[in-house]
């Protein structure tokens, strides 16, 4: 009887506590809360309206997000939040770095990323680019919280006080504050470039990829318009902090008067500088100003006018704010005449004056045209002024004049010989 009635007390004690458990389950509020809530959020662990969350990286705090609505799986691998007021993000110091909105938000728990979409701006307040923020509006990006940076993978457009444009593919490096860009347009106001009293003028700027940083900016594939003036470089270098660019690598600039091409430009941009320095391979054409078709009583110097100037030389220095550029070594510039003849022209140094339209050439000048005549000076001053294009010799010259037989014996115009 004794172990019958052990095993009745057991199940009786069995029975009770299931009853138990069955009373404190319909007293759980949560659970009668979860049999009034729609089905599909009953798979949920958390749901939560207009939180606020701060994501760390232990003590150190990454952003703070503002959310309508925040809904987190029983599993745990995805948090979804519905209408990111604003997303502040901070600097491995805690300061505030940038800011975000968008309609959506999902974060992998696991993958520590976050993919935000839908009416997505970033501003980012930091950047090489100015003191105003930075606007950044695409379609979605991905933030990866382990390898702190955040990346737009889509078309891409930037705003930002001096400027506007687009990019194809973009990464903000939140360490180290670095910004990369690919394939990008800039519409860059002039102003950033040039003293602020002069009128503003839009700058086209195109690359195929730039890192952007406060210290260093690397550009790479650059293309840039300036009005009529088209410039570009296989690679760039821009040190802001000292106001200092430095391209390589099969540079070119193409305006309507002058082609440029050198193998290294370097650039002093600081407020009493202003001057840049183009070196190794150094070409210039001086392309013609007439490109009417020429009368029959054109004159012999303007049809020279028709003709472009190669020249060659080892460096120029251009200081921009004075509009004077300075040519050294080895110049040689040649000029095709009519009926296949040519014109050289050899010097030490050169200055040109662009606003006085002034060429100064100094040194060993020499001007040679074969079968014609040749001159050698110390110092020629060539006017280029329109309709006044004449060649000064303040320390005058020797020189040889070239005639055939024909021309000696030839009857001037008054009949005297």
């Amino acid at each position: 009887m004794r172990p019958l009635l052990n095993l009745s007390l057991l199940i009786l004690g069995a029975l009770a506590l299931l009853w138990g458990i069955e009373l404190v389950r319909r007293q759980d509020p949560f659970l009668r809360f979860l049999n009034t809530v729609p089905s599909d959020l009953q798979q949920l662990e958390l749901y939560l309206e207009r939180p606020i969350l701060t994501l760390r990286d232990g003590a150190r705090p990454l952003a703070t997000l503002q959310l309508e609505r925040l809904e987190i799986e029983r599993n745990r691998v995805h948090w979804r939040a519905v209408g990111l007021q604003h997303a502040s993000i901070y600097d491995e110091h805690g300061k505030a770095i940038g800011s975000a909105r968008a309609r959506e938000l999902v974060y992998n728990y696991p993958a520590k990323r976050l993919h935000i979409s839908g009416d997505l701006t970033l501003r980012i307040t930091r950047h090489p680019l100015g003191n105003q923020p930075l606007t950044v509006q695409t379609a979605y990006l991905n933030w990866d919280l382990r390898g702190q940076h955040i990346d737009a993978e889509l078309p891409t457009r930037l705003r930002w006080s001096d400027g506007q444009g687009g990019i194809k593919k973009l990464r903000w490096n939140l360490a180290s504050g670095a910004i990369e860009l690919e394939q990008g347009v800039l519409h860059l106001s002039s102003a950033v470039l040039q003293e602020r009293t002069q009128p503003q003028r839009e700058v086209d700027i195109r690359w195929d990829s730039a890192t952007l940083r406060s210290d260093r900016s690397e550009v790479k594939g650059l293309r840039l318009k300036d009005g009529d003036t088209l410039a570009t470089a296989e690679r760039a270098d821009v040190f802001d902090r000292r106001r200092y660019a430095l391209a390589t690598g099969k540079l070119r600039l193409e305006d309507p008067r002058v082609d440029l091409e050198g193998a290294k430009l370097e650039i002093w941009y600081g407020e009493n500088q202003k001057r840049a320095l183009l070196q190794n391979q150094v070409r210039m054409r001086i392309k013609p100003r007439d490109t009417q078709p020429p009368s029959e009583e054109e004159t012999e110097l303007e049809q020279a006018k028709r003709y472009p100037i190669d020249a060659t030389c080892n460096e120029i220095e251009y200081f921009y704010r004075r509009k004077v550029a300075y040519l050294r070594g080895n110049i040689k510039a040649v000029q095709q005449l009519p009926e296949g003849r040519t014109r050289t022209l050899t010097a030490d140094e050169a200055e040109y004056d662009q606003k006085n339209e002034r060429l100064i050439l100094k040194g060993k000048v020499t001007l040679d045209e074969p079968d014609r005549i040749r001159l050698e000076t110390t110092l020629a001053i060539v006017s280029l002024v329109e309709g006044e294009e004449t060649v000064e010799l303040p320390q005058g010259a020797t020189g040889v004049f070239y005639y055939t037989e024909e021309d000696e014996e030839a009857s001037p115009p008054n009949g005297n010989r």
